[in-house]
């Protein structure tokens, strides 16, 4: 973006932008655990590198009631890069209580909406927690931002600048199938225009004409490529019931909690994963759904029978696209949504792995990630109060947003340091008051969750029952699956 130059906001960065409330603020939380490192190298990597990307340098104004992209005049590094430190010889209960306090703070609105905070005593080593407006990217981008400014061995010049990053080692598949793909839906989609082309055509007919053109068939199957399916879709979801309000939801207040659990080793997954014939990330949210049940039942809950739905984003950038190195003026939102529905009234693992198989096989096969794209950017483009009115709608059929990110392959260093952990945290819409994050980074697995303080005021709580779910799985699935061969052997 030249010197001078301002770049409207498309409707789907917009509809991030206003969706902040005192409750839920848009920000998503990032953070890296490092080896011991300076902070004027970090700082200089951070001015020679992360800079690189035109938008870390602007601010979204308004003017006429369009917003822009406007670069700062008075941008000042120091705004945005700090260094703090910790009590003396702070363990991860310290980190954790600081990161808590940081999610709940708004920023600054006159300056670049971001932050790098750069804790010095973490262990031996630093913490760097990174804080940026969902407005600026998505999640999948700042990984790839991530891996711009970052080196896959030490001996790199910490502020010289990378080139062109790789998101994914060429010829090397990710340690963890953690992020479906949607091969169905993208092959209609890739008919004539570029998939996201495509959305966005929908979602400026839809922003001209209003949200009734979701029910003219002839328009979305010139826009969408079959119409029936998409107005069928939009019907689904429209009449798709609300969760359960006495479940995981209720009244939100001001501050969150947070936690994360140690790195876990992909083989505890990969093993189980085999054996079923399930895709990890069917294993990753049965044990999601395990957590959550435990958790509920502890409190008393009735559960048999009961399902609840997680917002899972869903990337749509063509694959010349999620190079952000390659694309730096290409950051912003470009992803859809999915409704999830986590079998939490099923004991068996077993059971509730093959149930969300089946349900993701279905899901895979829907337009739901590319209609709900087309309704968030549409929604940016009206006026705040209807994209109000028209989230909330589908917020009610929701009780947490699940954000699952495939990182490096192969460990990262910055500014010769090895990073050792990496993990996020993301933002919940409306009245929602959980985010669960799972990151996969080094052949290593950890999740992650971020909640209101009072509806969830002991998060590591939580987290522990997940990572025991992992082993239940692993206990449970086998023993069953080694069962049902040997049955009809002793039968015989």
């Amino acid at each position: 973006m030249a010197d001078g130059q301002s770049k409207p906001l498309n409707g789907a960065d917009t509809a991030w932008l206003r969706m902040d409330s005192p409750t839920n603020l848009m920000i998503i939380n990032a953070m890296l655990i490092t080896e011991n490192m300076r902070f004027e190298d970090f700082k200089h990597t951070i001015i020679n590198r992360f800079l690189h990307f035109p938008r870390f340098l602007c601010k979204p104004v308004v003017k006429s009631g369009q917003y822009f992209w406007e670069k700062d005049p008075f941008f000042d590094i120091d705004s945005h890069v700090k260094r703090v430190a910790l009590p003396a010889n702070a363990d991860k209960k310290a980190l954790q209580s600081y990161l808590a306090d940081q999610v709940s703070i708004p920023f600054d609105s006159s300056k670049p909406l971001w932050q790098l905070l750069f804790v010095e005593n973490y262990g031996e080593g630093n913490a760097i927690i990174f804080r940026v407006h969902h407005s600026y990217a998505d999640g999948l981008a700042l990984v790839s931002v991530f891996q711009s400014i970052t080196d896959a061995s030490p001996n790199v010049a910490p502020f010289v600048h990378g080139g062109a990053s790789r998101f994914q080692d060429e010829g090397e598949p990710q340690p963890a199938d953690i992020n479906y793909e949607w091969p169905r839906y993208q092959k209609a989609m890739d008919n004539a225009l570029n998939r996201v082309e495509r959305y966005t055509r929908l979602a400026k007919k839809m922003s001209n004409e209003g949200f009734h053109i979701l029910k003219d068939q002839e328009a979305l199957k010139e826009l969408v490529g079959d119409g029936v399916k998409a107005a069928a879709e939009i019907a689904q979801l429209a009449t798709l019931p609300a969760d359960p309000k006495d479940l995981l939801k209720g009244p939100l207040g001001i501050r969150k909690t947070c936690a994360w659990s140690e790195p876990i080793s992909f083989e505890k997954f990969y093993g189980t994963a085999k054996v079923v014939g399930c895709k990890i990330n069917d294993l990753l949210l049965s044990c999601v759904a395990g957590a959550l049940r435990e958790e509920l039942l502890a409190t008393g809950a009735k559960l048999d029978g009961q399902k609840i739905h997680v917002t899972l984003p869903v990337n749509i950038r063509s694959a010349d696209k999620v190079d952000m190195g390659l694309n730096p003026e290409d950051l912003g939102n470009c992803f859809g949504t999915v409704f999830v529905p986590l079998p939490i009234g099923i004991d068996n693992p077993l059971e509730r792995v093959y149930k969300l198989k089946h349900d993701m096989i279905e899901l895979k096969e829907s337009l739901q990630p590319a209609l709900s794209y087309a309704i968030l950017y549409a929604s940016g483009l009206m006026p705040k109060m209807i994209q109000k009115n028209v989230l909330e709608s589908f917020g009610n059929k929701t009780s947490a947003v699940l954000s699952n990110v495939p990182g490096s392959k192969e460990s990262r260093y910055i500014c010769g340091a090895k990073i050792k952990e990496q993990m996020f945290w993301v933002p919940q819409t409306g009245d929602l008051g959980l985010g669960l994050s799972i990151i996969s980074y080094a052949g290593q697995i950890q999740f992650g969750l971020v909640g209101d303080a009072k509806l969830f005021p002991n998060p590591e709580r939580i987290v522990n029952r997940f990572v025991a779910q992992i082993d239940m799985h692993r206990t449970d699935i086998v023993a069953s699956y080694i069962e049902d061969l040997v049955q009809p052997i002793m039968v015989s």
